[in-house]
C-alpha cells in the first residue's frame, strides 16, 4: 500500500501573516491621505479666489 501524499502547506503559510504590524494602520493612513487631499483642495480653492 503506498504511503499517503503530504498535503501542501498553503494554509499554514497564509495564516502566518505579515508580522506584528498593527491591523489599524492601513485604515489610519487612508484617513490621513483623505484629510490631506481635502486640505489641499480647500487651499487650492482659496488661492484661486484671491
Amino acid at each position: 500500500m503506498p504511503s499517503p501524499r503530504p498535503e501542501p502547506r498553503t494554509v499554514a503559510h497564509a495564516e502566518r501573516g505579515t508580522g506584528t504590524a498593527p491591523r489599524i494602520l492601513p485604515l489610519g493612513s487612508g484617513l490621513i491621505l483623505i484629510g490631506l487631499g481635502l486640505g489641499l483642495a480647500f487651499v487650492a480653492l482659496r488661492l484661486r479666489r484671491s
